[in-house]
């Protein structure tokens, strides 16, 4: 069930937190020896935060729609007293003094957390691969990937083990995964969401956003996690609206900007691409309009997306890694340190080019109301594809080609499932708008979702150990 369903069930008392939780913890303890969602499970915590929402929700203190959900946090995410590792060994002992903003939030709004969810390890990587913690399984096909970092975020909202989870985006950590599993992922506009309390891979990139099932199940959770925080110095004073208020209009007079470059070219899966133009004419179909955009520098963002992130990366992990090279993973390892090569003038040109692409994006998208591509151009490959060997890199880096632009703007970016390949996987596509417009993206991520049944479908058959 979606958040808006079950949150309707907990108000009228027809279920209760208690047996909800129960019922979240008892698809943790069948599924997680298969799908290595989590790293932590807070069973005691969690069943205890839900007696304490049965009993207020009984008493009439109803908090509102997020009272009594159960929730899982991406292991960046700190929870006063419970460890923050970021997946990785160096923060084994890193213990968290004070809660995330965000979870502040979500705490007061009655939400119950389950845990702490898989990653790549510090974030750093597109395939949801972890040498340290180990692999998250694809719930669709457990030999594929999930895509990352939020990997264990996107396995567990798809087994249906938890209804929502907290991800990162810094290149497109929460809408590929989301994009694999057959999720809702939004990456809101860069301030919109709070960032302190959540470890940090790139300052300047670095996005929170919730993960779920249905567009309006993100726009609940965004009334809530949105707003200024006088702590994250990167939080904007936007007005924060109510991001469920608009999802009902419909297409009706929509712009979409439909890209000629890039986006749509040979290198990008047919049956990916089919799916996203398929579901472009179904909107068209249904209210909106199609304006075609040419953006032949749209490329240009991977190289401004990895100029920037490799030099603010290496300056957050300089002390760790200088005095624990050993406890990092040695491909994460030599990631961060590949960060050492970039000069200050290299990094001045990448911040440069970033202000010239973003430039060009705004005029770009002036004629349009969202952008809609495909979240990502490729189909989920195996673990085995993409675990490195000597001599192979391993595939999965074509991944972020998509998402990553609009980690180098800053722009609201929503992956919503709209398809499958005839292998049975999910095919996302990502609706992405101007800055601080995340309403007009969750409209059209909703209306598209009335449209069609891809977000109902969940993996049945998942294995589970004899």
């Amino acid at each position: 069930m979606s958040v808006a369903e079950l949150a309707h069930l907990l108000q009228n008392r027809s279920i209760s937190p208690v047996e909800l939780v129960q019922a979240s913890l008892n698809r943790i303890e069948q599924l997680e020896p298969t799908l290595n969602a989590f790293l932590d499970v807070w069973d005691e915590s969690a069943m205890n935060a839900a007696q304490v929402a049965e009993k207020e929700i009984s008493a009439g203190n109803y908090k509102g729609p997020l009272h009594g959900i159960p929730v899982g946090l991406k292991d960046l995410v700190d929870y006063a007293g419970t460890p923050t590792t970021g997946g990785s060994k160096v923060l084994a002992g890193n213990i968290a003094e004070f809660d995330a903003t965000v979870v502040t939030k979500l705490r007061d709004s009655g939400a119950i957390f389950m845990g702490k969810l898989n990653l790549v390890e510090f974030a750093f990587g597109t395939t949801g691969l972890n040498a340290h913690t180990g692999d998250v399984k694809n719930p669709w096909d457990t030999k594929r990937i999930t895509a990352g970092s939020s990997s264990g975020s996107a396995a567990a909202v798809a087994a249906g083990m938890i209804p929502v989870a907290l991800g990162t985006d810094t290149g497109g950590s929460v809408r590929m995964p989301a994009s694999l599993c057959g999720i809702v992922g939004l990456k809101p506009t860069y301030g919109r969401v709070s960032r302190t309390g959540v470890l940090d891979l790139s300052w300047s990139m670095d996005h929170v956003g919730p993960m779920t099932r249905t567009t309006e199940d993100c726009a609940l959770l965004m009334n809530v996690m949105s707003g200024y925080d006088p702590r994250d110095p990167a939080s904007s004073n936007e007005q924060v609206p109510d991001f469920s208020s608009d999802l009902s209009k419909g297409l009706e007079g929509i712009r979409i900007g439909v890209p000629v470059d890039y986006f749509f070219e040979d290198y990008v899966d047919y049956e990916v691409k089919m799916s996203v133009r398929k579901s472009i004419q179904l909107m068209v179909a249904n209210g909106a309009e199609i304006v075609e955009l040419a953006m032949p520098w749209v490329g240009k963002a991977r190289p401004i997306n990895f100029g920037v992130i490799l030099p603010e990366s290496v300056s957050i992990h300089e002390k760790m890694i200088s005095e624990h090279p050993d406890l990092y993973t040695p491909g994460i390892r030599s990631r961060i340190q590949s960060g050492f090569n970039v000069s200050a003038i290299d990094y001045v040109r990448a911040l440069r080019a970033r202000q010239w692409f973003n430039h060009q994006m705004a005029e770009s998208m002036k004629q349009v109301d969202v952008l809609i591509t495909p979240s990502v151009p490729i189909q989920a490959p195996t673990i085995a594809e993409c675990t490195p060997s000597p001599g192979i890199p391993g595939k999965g880096t074509e991944l972020p080609m998509f998402t990553g632009v609009f980690d180098v703007t800053g722009q609201p970016s929503h992956s919503i499932p709209c398809g499958f390949t005839k292998d049975g996987m999910p095919i996302g596509m990502m609706i992405t708008g101007h800055p601080f417009d995340e309403s007009t993206v969750l409209r059209v991520g909703h209306a598209y979702e009335q449209l069609t049944n891809w977000h109902q479908r969940s993996p049945t058959d998942i294995p589970t150990p004899n």
